[in-house]
């Protein structure tokens, strides 16, 4: 069973009025120099991923793919509070377009011979930790950057490759406090335990990350595919049979009364429409726990 086609009939009753999307241009990309390229989240104020952002990631991972001169390629966020948000838990997707496609995307894209950079200045949480996880490596704004796996509150896990991603990135014990702590971390914890590649002062962030993009941007294309193809092979990027389990457990979850009963609640108090509900989802989470009724 797929995770975006779960929801009840009487959830979709609950739902009927449709949190805003994007229609198109989910993802902007810009083309600093011919090696060097900008992917920009821009579906402020929250950048949901919904439809238009599995159609344009799956699209920039074809051109891509097709572009023999792009070498690095930054991920960054137009949105001032947010570089990617949750999946949409609200709007029904294909799984054609969605579950289906994704893994073998995200996977794609860690194979290809381009270094993919995340760029975090805001919040990113739940599939948006996912995706900023599965790239090469992530630099995140000191002061600004939070990541968050808000699943357990809920009562799923992580279905995007999360409980694959974690323990290879910092560790048996830390990947369970993200994920069952299921609370927001700041910068220099995120960097500290690994998740982060470093924590950059916001005043020094973009200069970073830009020099750095333009520092591999001049390197020739061999080297950089040799060592990322290497490097990949030695590290170990999680299989589809290691994603699959998470995202059925994700699914099965899902479909619980209790999960489906709890997610009306926080769409009712703001989820995906409130900026301030979804920079401080990790507290108000509390307010959900146990089998309800929610008094919200």
């Amino acid at each position: 069973m797929q995770p975006f086609v779960v929801i009840s009939a009487l959830t979709t009753l609950v739902y009927a009025a449709a949190v805003p999307t994007c229609d198109e241009n989910f993802i902007v990309t810009t083309k600093v120099t011919q090696s060097y390229w900008r992917a920009t989240f821009s579906c402020p104020p929250l950048n949901i991923q919904g439809l238009s952002f599995f159609h344009d990631y799956y699209a920039l991972i074809d051109q891509i793919e097709a572009d023999s001169d792009v070498k690095v390629i930054v991920f960054d966020s137009s949105a001032p509070d947010f570089w990617l948000g949750h999946f949409d838990v609200i709007n029904s997707i294909s799984p054609e377009l969605s579950w289906d496609s994704y893994w073998g995307n995200v996977t794609r894209l860690a194979d290809l011979p381009v270094l993919t950079i995340a760029s975090i200045r805001g919040i990113t949480s739940g599939g948006g930790a996912e995706i900023a996880a599965s790239l090469d490596m992530r630099f995140g704004s000191k002061e600004k950057a939070v990541v968050a796996q808000p699943e357990v509150s809920i009562g799923v896990v992580p279905g995007g490759g999360g409980l694959d991603l974690l323990p290879r990135l910092v560790g048996r014990a830390r990947a369970l406090e993200m994920v069952i702590g299921a609370d927001a971390i700041d910068a220099e914890t995120l960097a500290h335990y690994g998740w982060l590649n470093r924590a950059i002062p916001d005043g020094q962030f973009e200069c970073f990350v830009d020099t750095f993009a333009r520092r591999v941007a001049g390197w020739d294309h061999e080297g950089i595919a040799s060592a990322k193809k290497i490097i990949n092979k030695q590290s170990g990027f999680p299989t589809t049979a290691e994603w699959k389990e998470g995202s059925d457990a994700f699914a099965s979850n899902f479909n619980r009364t209790v999960v489906q009963n709890r997610v009306a609640a926080l769409k009712k108090a703001g989820s995906q429409t409130d900026v301030d509900f979804e920079k401080n989802m990790s507290e108000l989470a509390l307010q959900y726990t146990g089998p309800g009724p929610w008094n919200v």
